[in-house]
């Protein structure tokens, strides 16, 4: 009787075994082909196209050597030993795959997944229509707006000029301040070479402040030449001293990449109303920016001009190793009082930092 029992349990065990692969062979089938109308509703993407993007985890749908564009697989330690994101070229194998990954990671915000859209580069084949894609979703009035805010960044992070445009004309021709606000956010976070910059710069004599005060925002964050000449030409043309300091953008919130530093020393040199504003540039370099500042204060032979040079740029120094040293050898060896007075309130912040860390400690 025990045998007979033994075996009709293995025997159910078999048939239930039987039952749950058939279910989940049933259930991979129809992941890819069918999608929650409710879902759609909610991800503002239209039915037609979400019913044509594969499983973007079914790794059936994934040629040999694309990954398995899984967020899992995304992450590669280099040489270094360093974490790096695979960028999106060599994570998917299709415009379709692609923007499976790139709505998910709306829902869920997914920085992880942006990081993979940086700059893809002209070898990606599927981009164009990728990014076709997105304008489409960006720009349909179902999309909810936190997913449309995502969607606009992988527009401003593209690296393409065809993509910041959109983003423009969406400012400009957007259906609510609201949306204007989102497309403007994530105009500023624009990135790539001089014809991405060229396109903000054209902005710049736009009447709709929204867009001005973006493409401002924006080409303070490319620290090249050619941002560093924009903005100076344009605070001229606006005789604005404040160079949108209050609003935390413009030539003081600049930091110069080497190719620019000349021109920022230059405009330091003019001691004209806007001179204070690119000396906080050469600040926000780090400490060999500091470095040609004091020297800028040491050829001056105008003590006036010198303490407006100085106005709220202690707020811009990084207290960085050998910012100690350097402050030492100019209270030592300055002629210049402004100098040296700063270099005693930098020092001065320096100790009070080193208070508020020791503060912060807990005795274990």
């Amino acid at each position: 009787m025990k045998k007979v029992y033994i075996a009709l349990v293995v025997i159910a065990v078999a048939i239930g075994g039987w039952l749950v692969s058939q279910k989940g062979e049933s259930t991979i089938g129809s992941s890819a082909d069918s999608t929650s109308p409710d879902r759609n509703v909610q991800s503002g993407v239209p039915i037609n196209k979400v019913s044509q993007i594969p499983n973007q985890r079914d790794p059936r749908l994934i040629p040999p050597g694309t990954g398995d564009a899984s967020n899992d697989s995304a992450i590669f330690i280099d040489e270094e030993g360093i974490e790096n994101i695979r960028p999106a070229s060599t994570m998917y194998a299709s415009a379709d795959q692609a923007l499976q990954a790139v709505l998910k990671g709306a829902r869920d915000f997914d920085d992880s997944i942006l990081e993979q859209f940086t700059e893809p580069g002209r070898d990606c084949s599927w981009c164009p229509e990728f990014y076709s894609l997105v304008q489409e979703n960006l720009l349909n009035p179902s999309t909810p707006q936190d997913q449309k805010s995502y969607l606009a960044e992988v527009l401003a992070i593209s690296g393409r000029t065809d993509n910041i445009q959109i983003l423009v004309d969406s400012i400009k021709n957007a259906a609510s301040p609201t949306d204007a606000d989102i497309y403007a956010e994530a105009l500023e976070l624009s990135l790539g070479d001089d014809s991405i910059t060229r396109v903000l710069g054209e902005q710049l004599v736009s009447t709709n402040d929204t867009l001005r005060e973006a493409s401002v925002a924006a080409i303070t964050n490319q620290g090249t030449l050619l941002a560093a000449e924009l903005l100076q030409k344009h605070i001229e043309q606006r005789n604005d001293p404040d160079a949108y300091y209050a609003v935390g953008i413009g030539p003081g919130e600049f930091i110069p990449e080497e190719s620019a530093l000349p021109f920022v020393q230059e405009q330091v040199a003019k001691r004209d109303q806007y001179s204070p504003m690119w000396a906080k540039a050469l600040i926000n370099t780090g400490i060999d920016g500091v470095r040609m500042l004091f020297d800028q204060l040491e050829i001056s032979n105008s003590p006036a001009s010198d303490t407006a040079l100085l106005k709220d740029a202690i707020d811009h120094v990084n207290f960085e190793d050998g910012i100690k040293e350097l402050t030492d050898q100019i209270i030592v060896s300055s002629r210049n009082s402004a100098a040296i007075d700063f270099a005693k309130q930098i020092q001065s912040e320096l100790i009070a930092a080193d208070l508020d860390d020791m503060d912060g400690m807990t005795v274990p």
